[in-house]
């Protein structure tokens, strides 16, 4: 929960105490639909604070979902590296061939002695 959700979450708080404590002190003194009004309007900052704790959820949610995507585009990641290195390697007797037979990786596996004749 971020610091200004905490926050708000704290003055709904205060202000849901201080019109209960207003509702409480008029009860009688005032006819009954004012404080019928003023007894909604305490519960009313519930509403915010039940909105932040949810708000608060989904960020959350939202978070973990963005980690979790990051993960798989690092792994989709990769696998495109691996699959380009691959191609890279098997490109070697690409490069062989079109160099007149001068150029050619010593780590390939098709690479062949030049003390052999086939």
């Amino acid at each position: 929960m971020s610091r200004g959700s905490r926050t708000l979450i704290a003055l709904y708080v205060v202000v849901g105490l201080w019109l209960s404590f207003c509702t409480v002190r008029t009860w009688g003194a005032v006819p009954l639909w004012t404080t019928l009004a003023m007894t909604v309007a305490s519960l009313a900052p519930v509403t915010g604070v039940v909105r932040e704790t949810v708000i608060a959820d989904e960020r959350r949610a939202v978070a973990v979902l963005r980690e979790r995507e990051g993960r798989r585009a690092a792994w989709r990641d990769a696998a495109a590296a691996a699959l380009a290195q691959a191609e890279v390697e098997a490109a070697c007797c690409e490069r062989w061939w079109t160099s007149c037979a001068t150029e050619h990786d010593p780590g390939c596996a098709h690479r062949t002695s030049w003390g052999t004749t086939a």
